[in-house]
């Protein structure tokens, strides 16, 4: 059974919820990432209080045209977004991402966040465990045929 902590990323970027929208979609940019959690306080004592997302900004902020200096990201953000805990299975996330269509999940112990899983990370650990058994599946198949799976490799072992 995998647990979502083997998955989340846990270098956070973050956000405070006075921040404005220009700076956070700044960091955003800076650091290749679709959100960024919005905590108040720090360290051990840091707790969640929304998802900034690429979505936030262009429903929240572009759409109804405010200006992002002036807007904090506190009131466009995803207040109290659904979380997970670093002890969540994988299948639960991913039932949780397919019905909600959820792009991003925070993971909190308790309230403060230790890690974020975004759709594509986890789509990602699906492909490569999805290649791993076609690969598998391919060597126990030439093994059961007499075939070296190794064969393309080098050549044979013939002289």
């Amino acid at each position: 059974m995998v647990l979502i902590e083997k998955l989340m990323k846990t270098e956070l970027v973050t956000a405070a919820p006075d921040d404005t929208v220009q700076d956070v979609a700044k960091r955003m940019d800076q650091n290749g990432v679709g959100a960024v959690l919005v905590v108040e306080g720090s360290g051990d004592s840091a707790k969640l209080r929304g998802l900034f997302s690429e979505r936030d900004l262009v429903q929240r902020v572009v759409v109804p045209g405010l200006d992002p200096k002036a807007t904090s990201v506190g009131s466009v953000m995803t207040s109290d977004p659904t979380a997970v805990a670093p002890e969540a299975k994988v299948r639960e996330c991913a039932e949780l991402i397919r019905k909600r269509g959820f792009r991003h999940v925070p993971v909190v112990q308790g309230s403060r966040p230790v890690g974020i899983l975004s759709a594509r990370d986890f789509q990602s650990y699906l492909v490569a465990g999805l290649e791993s058994l076609i690969e598998n599946d391919s060597y126990r198949k030439a093994l059961e045929d007499g075939r070296d799976p190794y064969d393309h490799i080098g050549g044979g072992y013939e002289t």
